[in-house]
């Protein structure tokens, strides 16, 4: 014990010795006005920012050179400005929006502040950026995600004199703020916002429930009937989500990821086969939704919370209808792929056999890997 902890202590020992002697964790104060209009604050030890490191970790050697180098704090200034404005993200009810940049410290307001604190305290250096942007009539929720390089930020949020929120924001937790009662947002917004985030799941984030429609198109004999297995999976996991929704069932974890997986090797593989009939190919589809169901209710897991029962019926048809319609693009995009490739002269059999087996060898790999993960071997 005492051989290990020997060589870690010498190697600490010196950057205990060079760092910040006083350094201070950023402060952010943000007010929203009548006219929606967000100001926000950022005071921060500016130094230690345009190195690129938290305060607390900037060693004081480093400080000196880029302070007292000539021309290395001024040429430091523009780029970091674009890297702050880049790492500051506002999201109004999950749609990003810009910020207008008013003022950043300058090289030499940062030397005339450290030559104010006097030579046995010139670090940090405390000082002011200031950022404003327009949020939206009628918004509900605001997520703020600062800068990496700030650390952990204590923020101060108000809007008029309606509610004052603190929290500390940091790299992994940003800063959520409810400034609406729920109730403003009217229902062709959310229906519009529901729809693009079912539609989402699908395309283009859910690459496997992609293979798995592909799958589904490859083992039915027409468009018409491959559109049809498409609405029944729809339907089966719309069951599985609304349970959980509702409470009936528990919040799934990590552990029905292996199982996704699975459906999309099964599936790859009676459509290879072809000995399934058309009843079995309706039945397959709405027990493979199920579990897929599952699947979306942890991918949404994080909102679940704000779902109420009087809500959950507009929420679910929104959110299915835009994973059916994402669907149906699958399934009309692999029949254009489709045709195209036979107009190359390729047998059509051969074509949805191999991609079929393609598909299963995918889905039957992705769910030992999926189980693996969860094993902890991988």
């Amino acid at each position: 014990m005492r051989r290990t902890l020997l060589p870690w202590l010498l190697a600490i020992f010196p950057a205990l010795l060079w760092a910040h002697p006083e350094w201070k964790e950023a402060s952010a104060i943000g007010v929203i006005d009548e006219k929606n209009s967000f100001a926000l604050t950022v005071k921060f030890d500016v130094p230690s920012f345009l190195l690129g490191q938290l305060p607390k970790d900037a060693p004081i050697k480093d400080l000196d050179v880029l302070m007292f180098t000539p021309n290395r704090l001024t040429s430091s200034i523009e780029p970091s400005r674009q890297q702050f404005l880049a790492g500051l993200r506002l999201e109004a009810d999950g749609k990003p929006i810009a910020w207008t940049l008013e003022s950043f410290p300058t090289a030499e307001q940062v030397l005339a502040q450290s030559g104010r604190q006097g030579e046995a305290d010139r670090y940090p250096v405390m000082l002011n950026a200031k950022f404003r942007a327009t949020i939206p009539p009628n918004t509900q929720k605001l997520v703020l995600r600062l800068p990496d390089a700030l650390g952990t930020v204590f923020t101060n949020l108000r809007k008029g004199m309606e509610f004052q929120t603190v929290m500390a924001i940091s790299k992994n937790e940003p800063g959520e703020f409810q400034i609406g009662d729920g109730t403003v947002a009217t229902d062709n917004q959310t229906i519009v916002a529901l729809l693009a985030d079912g539609f989402g799941h699908v395309l283009p984030d859910g690459w496997d429930h992609c293979l798995f429609m592909l799958a589904m198109f490859l083992g039915a004999a027409s468009l018409r009937q491959a559109l049809g297995r498409s609405l029944v999976f729809t339907l089966g996991h719309s069951i599985t989500l609304s349970a959980v929704a509702l409470g009936w069932i528990g919040n799934p974890g990590t552990w029905i990821e292996p199982f996704i997986a699975l459906t999309i090797g099964l599936g790859g593989w009676m459509a290879y086969r072809g000995s399934a009939t058309n009843r079995q190919m309706l039945v397959v589809p709405a027990v493979f939704g199920l579990v897929h169901g599952l699947g979306f209710a942890a991918a949404v897991s994080d909102r679940l919370k704000d779902w109420d029962n009087g809500s959950i019926v507009r929420i679910l048809v929104g959110f299915n209808i835009g994973v059916e319609l994402a669907q149906m693009a699958v399934i009309l995009t692999s029949a254009g792929l489709l045709w195209a490739i036979l107009r190359t002269g390729l047998t059509e059999t051969k074509v949805r056999r191999f991609l079929c087996l393609t598909i299963a060898v995918i889905g039957f790999g992705v769910m030992a890997w999926r189980a693996a993960g969860i094993a902890g071997l991988v």
